[in-house]
């Protein structure tokens, strides 16, 4: 049996006040794309913003896409899910669920919600990808890391940075002993 690889997609929400610009938009697609021709399974938020835009990726590179929300209602997914996964937990949990199912994330811009995704990821000892010059926490993180790649000194897990989605699939690939 074939082992599935799980990739989360971790990144901002859209909301009418504050669109995800165009640039985040393209990228969260082309990650989603890329993941889905890998054959890998994209694991997400399953909302707005980054998630639909790497989900419709996914999708339109006839990939399967999941979606983990935060309600108990299956409308709240963007219409790139394939598989939402209701959880009535709440933001904070499902994030935490959601970090627990992928075998490794991709960090693409990102506000408050997705550096609790990323420390749980680092938490948790999964590989880590960060998408440079997506803003953000994602453009941030990099000057406050211990040694430059840890988000502390127990050092659990590196944390890898890309500067497209392109360059993230190998850095996945060796993070994961994918050969």
């Amino acid at each position: 049996m074939r082992k599935i690889i799980r990739i989360g997609i971790i990144g901002q929400s859209e909301r009418p006040w504050e669109p995800l610009p165009q640039k985040l938009k393209e990228i969260s697609y082309k990650m989603g794309y890329l993941v889905a021709v890998e054959g890998w399974l994209l694991i997400c938020g399953g909302r707005d913003g980054v998630m639909e835009h790497a989900s419709k990726g996914a999708k339109e590179a006839g990939g399967v896409t999941v979606g983990i929300l935060p309600s108990q209602s299956t409308d709240d997914a963007n219409e790139y899910v394939d598989v939402p996964i209701t959880t009535g937990l709440g933001m904070g949990m499902r994030s935490e669920l959601m970090i627990q199912t992928v075998d490794a994330i991709v960090m693409i811009g990102g506000k408050n919600g997705t550096l609790k995704e990323l420390s749980a990821a680092y938490m948790n000892c999964k590989p880590i990808v960060i998408i440079r010059g997506t803003g953000e926490f994602a453009d941030s993180i990099q000057n406050i890391l211990y040694e430059g790649k840890y988000l502390d000194t127990r050092k659990n897990v590196e944390i890898h940075f890309a500067d497209s989605p392109e360059e993230a699939i190998p850095i996945l690939k060796s993070s994961l002993n994918i050969h």
